[in-house]
């Protein structure tokens, strides 16, 4: 069978230890001398730029918070002077309306005021009309009874203001 030393095995050797830990002690000592400037460094540094581009980081989301908010205001802005145009198309709009409505009425009336003044003169002229005939009617039926020409410029003038007398009653 194999003689293996079990407790020699899981017990290491003092001398070995000793050494070891020296070995190490001196690693260490050499690495803070020479390294732990550079190390330290490195991480401040990366510490640094870390904080640096926390900082930025915080600058561009308040750059973007006030964009934001600048745009927003814009947006009403431009929503406000929207909705002043569009009042102020509506009130064109009516005061437009207005000025065509009143525009229209004053020529239908124009209109009205034609047609009256041509319905009177129409009128007149029927009546001077009707009493022209009424004295040559009157005339001619006077000139067949009498059956003289000796006075019909006489006759036609007492007709003539005879009608002219009549007209004047009526109206």
């Amino acid at each position: 069978m194999i003689d293996v030393d079990i407790v020699g095995q899981l017990l290491p050797n003092p001398l070995t230890m000793i050494v070891q830990l020296c070995s190490t002690l001196i690693l260490f000592a050499l690495m803070k001398y020479f390294l732990w400037a550079s190390v330290k460094d490195f991480l401040d540094k990366r510490a640094q730029q870390m904080q640096s581009d926390l900082e930025e980081s915080e600058k561009a989301k308040q750059e973007a918070l006030t964009d934001r908010r600048k745009a927003m205001e814009q947006l009403n802005e431009a929503s406000g002077r929207a909705d002043e145009i569009v009042s102020a198309a509506v009130r064109q709009a009516k005061d437009e309306k207005a000025s065509i409505l009143a525009q229209a009425s004053r020529e239908a009336d124009a209109e009205r005021k034609k047609a009256h003044a041509q319905i009177e003169a129409e009128r007149a002229e029927m009546y001077s009309s009707m009493r022209q005939e009424m004295v040559e009617v009157a005339l001619a039926a006077a000139g067949k009874l009498i059956s003289g020409t000796d006075g019909a410029d006489l006759d036609r003038e007492a007709v003539d203001a005879f009608v002219k007398e009549t007209a004047g009653n009526e109206q």
